[in-house]
């Protein structure tokens, strides 16, 4: 079969609405919509970082601003900058001074290990109820320790801001210049 590609490229050219008419389903092409927002349906569970409370607008050398409001505070992945994000989308990054992180301890470790094989035990052999109360426990653990996460912003009194976080057992602080 012999096909002429000047036909083809004339049939594209005058087909404004590209290659879709020439197939009988048509293609979903690749990348992103602008409705479809990859940080709502992909980004980090908004229940295990801490907010924090901004009381005031927060100004730097530049007369760039932050304004108040809340902003959910997440340790960078390299753990040098704490991230202040507003509708998961990041507003500012702040340069971590003192880096804590904490070793839990053995009796942690272990009630969660518990949790799990319970979890995995009670799905192998199809125990529903038994299941069921133990992703409630599971969940009430994860809740006790996210209870101890806190992020919060006050001024020193010298010129600066001071910044601190905790969460997962890591806590840093961070200056803010006014």
């Amino acid at each position: 079969m012999i096909i002429d590609g000047s036909l083809i490229a004339y049939d594209f050219m005058t087909d404004f609405n590209g290659p879709s008419r020439h197939y009988p389903v048509p293609f979903y092409p690749s990348g992103i919509y602008d409705n479809e927002q990859p940080e709502y349906k992909h980004g980090p569970d908004s229940s295990q970082y801490p907010n924090l409370t901004l009381p005031c607008n927060l100004y730097d050398e530049w007369g760039n601003s932050i304004a108040q409001g809340y902003y959910m505070v997440t340790l960078s992945d390299d753990m040098k900058f704490l991230d202040l994000y507003q509708s998961n989308k990041l507003k500012a990054r702040v340069k971590v001074i003192k880096l804590v992180e904490k070793m839990y301890t053995d009796e942690e470790r272990m009630e969660e290990d518990e949790i799990i094989a319970k979890l995995e035990y009670y799905k192998l052999h199809k125990k529903l109820k038994k299941f069921h109360k133990a992703e409630e426990e599971l969940a009430a653990f994860k809740e006790r320790r996210a209870a101890e996460n806190y992020a919060d912003i006050f001024d020193s009194g010298r010129g600066y801001y001071i910044l601190k976080y905790n969460c997962d057992g890591k806590k840093a602080e961070g200056f803010i210049q006014k």
